[in-house]
């Protein structure tokens, strides 16, 4: 039987994390840098590129655990308290912003994979959020079914990035301030339930 519940939960915390509106300021002032750069084709190879570490994440995430020796409850703890930091953070608007100092025209489009894909969208914080949702799937149906929130959340990035200017003009400066503080509440919440979850592990 399929968790809705989990997967629409999974889905929410993803979109927390990634965060694709937070992205427009830094994604704006990385293309806007460039007149010769395809922004077609830097937001397809972003949206495909985040796509496929997330699901790498789900699939083969907690085989490299094993293969270290880390135990799931230390790291959702570990991965908790980097989400409550990650969340804190938005809360308190403070992004860091990466310059990007590539030359070429095929080098330029490599921001979609540094700093845009990794560390931006996903980083250590959306991997470790599909690896501990894997661990908590209730079956390999409902493992499987995780592929969706990682389809939504890269298309959402592909809309999101091609309408980069005209949402940024909408909702403006303090409309993303605001939305950004929003997810990162939720997010915030969701990294103490990740924290305590893991506590109550190695207790037990």
């Amino acid at each position: 039987m399929i968790e809705w519940t989990f997967i629409i939960k999974t889905t929410i915390a993803l979109f927390a994390i990634v965060d694709p509106i937070g992205c427009l300021p830094l994604f704006l002032s990385l293309t806007g840098q460039h007149k010769k750069i395809n922004k077609k084709n830097v937001v397809k190879m972003t949206a495909i590129t985040v796509f496929i570490i997330l699901v790498t994440s789900l699939f083969l995430g907690d085989k490299i655990l094993n293969m270290f020796g880390i135990t799931m409850p230390s790291f959702q703890i570990c991965g908790g308290i980097l989400l409550l930091i990650m969340a804190i953070s938005m809360m308190l608007g403070k992004h860091q912003i990466i310059e990007s100092g590539q030359n070429g025209k095929s080098d330029k489009e490599l921001i979609a994979f540094v700093p845009l894909s990794i560390p931006l969208l996903a980083g250590p914080g959306a991997m470790s959020n599909m690896i501990i949702a894997a661990h908590q799937a209730p079956n390999l149906i409902n493992q499987s079914f995780l592929v969706l929130p990682c389809i939504a959340v890269s298309l959402l990035i592909w809309l999101t990035l091609s309408f980069a200017e005209n949402i940024s003009k909408v909702i403006g400066a303090i409309g993303t301030k605001i939305i950004t503080r929003v997810m990162g509440l939720l997010l915030g919440s969701m990294a103490i339930e990740f924290i305590t979850r893991g506590v109550l592990d190695i207790i037990a």
